[in-house]
């Protein structure tokens, strides 16, 4: 299998009517896989049922859910590490800083070292090239 992707155009950003356009590479995203669906598929892999697995996904939220109330971070092992963030606005001052500064709050994920590697053996396959901004060619 191989990410599909596509030659896209876009403007520079921050200047008057896009300037010189230039083209980057973009996944084209397939269907979206659903919970049930992936405990499916995780209990045809192995001895557990779906059920069993849709349990230990909802429970795993739940717990992700409760450390990160603590400002803790997750690690996974091989999987990666999951972290609360959170962005706010900036203040004069020290005591300026309250809980109504903070504008949204934010899950980071990095992935390990051995995620990270097997995302770097991934494939790529091209389906279409751009040959002006109105036509493209599908192969």
């Amino acid at each position: 299998m191989s990410i599909l992707y596509k030659s896209v155009p876009k403007g520079q950003p921050g200047v008057v009517g896009g300037g010189t356009i230039k083209y980057y590479a973009e996944i084209v995203r397939q269907q979206p896989i659903n919970l049930r669906k992936f405990a499916t598929e995780i209990a045809d892999r192995s001895t557990l049922t779906t059920t069993d697995v849709f349990a230990v996904l909802e429970s795993f939220l739940e717990r992700m859910n409760y450390h990160m109330e603590d400002g803790r971070i997750i690690r996974l092992g091989e999987f990666g590490s999951f972290s609360p963030a959170l962005s706010s606005k900036a203040e004069d001052g020290p005591r300026d800083v309250d809980e109504y500064t903070i504008n949204k709050v934010k899950v980071n994920f990095r992935p390990s070292k051995e995620l990270r590697s097997r995302l770097g053996k991934l494939k790529f396959q091209k389906i279409g090239t751009a040959i002006d901004e109105s036509e493209s060619i599908v192969p």
